[in-house]
């Protein structure tokens, strides 16, 4: 080969080379481009758009799929500009300017739930670690209350501002290091915070301002089931029927939470015991990641909390149980041997309900998430399905038991061949129960072992001569099959799970009629609601219970009686309270107490609506210029930018 053409080889090959390193290269800046895109969008993209626009090839479909993704979100298609685009991005600066990153917690909220109404900080305070609270009014956006107080803290003042969890965190994680010695308990950490900062030390029992009661459980507060709401409205605000224009979206997973997922188990199943129906509920983490405190100490801040929803989206029940989980050596030990499992229970009334679960590690911000629907009525057959019906030795009402029996069992229904499958069924009449191969439903096994304990049955198939397999669990009463549960029967022996759970004294009646009460009365039932309410003892009609019972007869307008209990001294007039007192005055039309109440609502939001109110309440006195103080003010709030936001989202 002459020199000449070894030369043109050479120079080919070369140009070749520098081709293919610049197809590269732009090649991976367009992959960075897009990976990029994916940070910015993170707080609200949801769980199937990710993964749609993860599956894209081509640059056209990615191009394609990012204009469909702002384009649904756009609250005026006929302007322009895409305003909630433009409102997304400065609120981005901001975060990047501000607090670090948008997976920041502030950052996060931030983005979700833009500018605060109100900003209070405590930074620099010799009592108080570095706090802000963030005040922010719901505006009907989906879920969120009126108003909204959420408390970031740094903890030990080192570190970035964590989210405040009431009931995981509590009032001694605000005290100071110098001002907490001494003070060993929440109540007493709550009470110091209060002498100085009042609203400091309300947002710290819960979001909602006016809930919550010093070192009481957080059993009746729903500021668990506020952050869920917070942090799915990227979820509830935006159409993914687009998606269907670039792939199927069936099998797409959709989470709650945008946390790290805690792999587990769920079982819900209901039970009769001393006349009252109950829901119990029980979760199997797969694994509990735990921190070391102290020398042969570790710990894990818990949380399960439970939701009951009725078909058009009320919450009917609320129960949230806060666990400071610490254990030593030996307990380690057994918790990395056998699986731990929660489990609760609750009184429930007759309807057809979703019923959520979320089991919360707050040390490691893990999250298990279970939803199911039931349907309760006169025709339901409860059935409590386990490896033993366990002799009760106490009076206390218990998850998972009647009188009489207690329910041992596994949440995933793995049984070892040495075991028995053991039930109890709530029914009159002698059930047929069976035991069907999923392989081959033609293999089935009668239980003969069928016995009447009053009103349930309880039964026993051994598992020795029973080959390992996966099996229907068929109950049939003489309406149809009434149950039917997938159980396995192992070759191999599984660890029975480590148990945890709480338990109500025998006197607990008159607070399941309260919650039966409730539960009436968030489903419309108002009447029922009422008639529970009213064979409450006169102990029970408190500051705690008197609003909820007052909501009761608001709705079925006995505004006198609302006024009559919530004018008492004892009860605390917070935010709805303030809003029922307000109202049923105006329906009594006693305008200058109806006026009086507004004004203080006011403490809690200057909003266009209180305002309005006030306005038309002066207007109907004769009072005009003081109605058009009110009236303009609505005017002015209406006319922000922020507020026309805001309705156009709504």
């Amino acid at each position: 080969m002459s020199d000449m053409k070894k030369t043109k080889t050479v120079l080919q090959f070369f140009f070749c080379l520098v081709l293919l390193l610049s197809c590269i290269y732009v090649h991976a800046q367009k992959e960075e481009s897009w990976k990029e895109w994916l940070r910015e969008v993170e707080p609200i993209i949801t769980k199937a758009e990710k993964s749609v626009f993860e599956s894209l090839r081509t640059e056209e479909d990615r191009m394609r799929f990012i204009n469909s993704f702002w384009k649904v979100r756009d609250p005026d298609p006929q302007t322009r500009q895409n305003e909630y685009k433009l409102e997304y991005y400065r609120r981005l600066n901001y975060v990047k300017n501000h607090f670090r990153s948008t997976r920041s917690d502030q950052g996060r909220i931030y983005m979700i739930l833009g500018e605060p109404a109100e900003r209070n900080s405590y930074s620099g305070s010799e009592q108080v670690v570095d706090s802000e609270v963030w005040t922010y009014y719901g505006e009907e956006r989906p879920g969120l209350p009126p108003v909204m107080n959420l408390l970031f803290y740094r903890r030990e003042n080192f570190g970035e501002f964590r989210l405040f969890y009431p009931g995981a965190d509590t009032p001694l994680d605000i005290l100071s290091p110098g001002y907490r010695y001494g003070r060993n308990s929440s109540i007493q950490a709550f009470n110091e915070i209060r002498k100085s900062y009042a609203e400091l030390a309300d947002a710290t029992l819960s979001v909602i301002p006016g809930e919550g009661i010093p070192g009481m459980p957080a059993t009746s507060t729903s500021s668990s089931h506020v952050f869920a709401q917070i942090f799915t409205l990227p979820e509830k605000e935006a159409s993914d029927t687009y998606l269907r224009g670039f792939q199927s979206i069936e099998g797409v997973v959709d989470v709650t939470y945008s946390f790290k997922e805690m792999p587990g188990s769920v079982t819900i199943a209901v039970s009769e015991n001393r006349g009252y129906k109950f829901l119990n509920y029980s979760v199997l983490p797969d694994v509990i990641h735990i921190s070391k405190i102290a020398d042969n100490l570790y710990s894990a801040k818990l949380n399960l909390n439970l939701r009951i929803e009725d078909m058009d989206g009320r919450t009917i029940h609320q129960r949230e149980r806060n666990i400071d989980f610490k254990i030593g050596d030996i307990e380690k030990k057994i918790i990395e041997e056998k699986k731990v499992m929660f489990s609760g229970f609750t009184p429930i009334i007759d309807g057809v309900f979703n019923v959520n679960i979320i089991f919360s590690n707050k040390t490691t911000e893990e999250f298990l998430i279970h939803k199911e629907r039931i349907e309760l009525n006169n025709k339901t057959v409860p059935v409590l399905l386990g490896f033993k019906v366990d002799d009760i030795q106490s009076d206390r009402f218990m998850p998972f038991s009647t009188d009489k029996y207690k329910m041992l069992f596994d949440p995933r229904f793995v049984f070892n061949k040495t075991d028995s499958i053991e039930g109890i069924i709530f029914t009159e009449n002698k059930p047929d129960i069976h035991l069907i191969r999923v392989e081959d439903e033609k293999d089935s096994i009668e239980v003969q072992d069928v016995v009447k304990h009053g009103r349930y049955f309880v039964f026993k198939q051994p598992l020795a001569e029973v080959r390992s397999s996966n099996y229907y669990l068929s109950v049939k009463t003489e309406d149809g099959e009434a149950y039917r549960k997938i159980i396995a029967v192992l070759p191999f022996l599984a660890e029975k799970p480590e148990i945890y759970e709480w338990s109500d004294p025998l006197s607990s009646g008159h607070a399941y009629n309260f919650e039966i009460a409730t539960q009436h009365l968030n489903s419309g039932n108002i009447h029922v609601s009422l008639e529970y309410f009213n064979k409450l003892p006169e102990n029970l009609w408190n500051s705690f219970t008197i609003p909820i019972i007052s909501r009761a007869y608001y709705q079925n307008r006995d505004y006198e009686k609302v006024v009559e209990l919530l004018e008492r001294e004892n009860v605390t007039k917070n935010y709805s309270v303030l809003f029922l007192l307000g109202n049923s005055f105006l329906e009594l039309k006693q305008l200058e107490k109806a006026a009086e109440y507004f004004e203080q609502l006011r403490n809690y939001g200057d909003t266009v609506r209180i305002n309005q109110v006030l306005g038309a309440i002066f207007l109907s006195l004769g009072q005009r210029q003081k109605a058009k103080i009110y009236f303009d003010r609505a005017k002015e709030l209406e006319n922000k930018p922020e507020v026309k936001k805001e309705e156009k989202h709504q």
